[in-house]
């Protein structure tokens, strides 16, 4: 059966609930060829192709928790609390069993571990291609051996990549850019008239909702690709 869009893209947001442990191939422009090793939450172990092996533990930034205070120094109201673990909310789900709707990122700490930036955060869990994301030419695939949705994609307006401005989104677009500022009039003048792809070829495993391919189609040379090949999954 061929998905839908709408099929698509709840599987884009369904990651955290998909898998526990993942253990693939990765080649990209940056940070390049590697073997990984994720147990979810927060262990990531990274073998490079020299043998050399990176770990790294918890989430790939720090939360610093705001509290208000009256004028006499006494609080005005306790923090919020601190975030849960994704396998300790419940989603709501659709009948397929993909989500429908994920509780927010306050509610929840979503972060896996990160190596070289955060496009390797956002292919494991690649809700920014959930929603203001068209999806043309959808099918089914096959890659590295396991069923894979696969699409064109193209950043619209409104696009919120894990982390943009250009910077580690997983489509390199104008849309991207924007996402860093509330218009392009506050764009810095060395920042506009880039060259971005005509769109991406995307491609999502059905098993675990990571992103196993994102390739430019079109454009300038040199922009941000990735693959992933997934060798296990728990």
């Amino acid at each position: 059966m061929i998905p839908t869009a709408d099929d698509f893209q709840a599987l884009a947001r369904s990651s955290p609930w998909r898998w526990t442990t993942l253990h693939f191939r990765h080649r990209s422009a940056y940070p390049g060829a590697c073997e990984a090793w994720v147990r979810r939450p927060g262990e990531l172990l990274v073998r490079l192709p020299d043998g050399r092996e990176v770990r790294a533990s918890g989430l790939p930034y720090t939360r610093v928790m705001v509290g208000s205070f009256v004028p006499d120094g006494s609080p005005a109201a306790p923090p919020p609390p601190e975030p849960v673990l994704p396998h300790e909310a419940t989603p709501a789900y659709r009948p397929d069993g993909l989500v429908a709707q994920r509780p927010s990122s306050f509610e929840v700490g979503y972060d896996d571990p990160m190596y070289g930036n955060y496009s390797w955060v956002a292919m494991l869990d690649p809700v920014e291609l959930s929603h203001h994301v068209e999806v043309t030419n959808l099918r089914e695939d096959e890659v590295a051996g396991r069923l894979a949705w696969r699409a064109d994609l193209r950043a619209l307006p409104g696009y919120e990549p894990r982390c943009g401005g250009n910077c580690c989104e997983l489509l390199y677009s104008e849309a991207g850019l924007l996402a860093d500022f509330e218009s392009l009039d506050q764009v810095p003048e060395a920042r506009r008239g880039r060259e971005y792809p005509d769109h991406y070829d995307v491609a999502l495993d059905v098993g675990t909702g990571i992103v196993v391919r994102c390739l430019q189609v079109g454009g300038a040379p040199g922009a941000a690709w990735l693959e992933n090949d997934v060798l296990d999954v728990g």
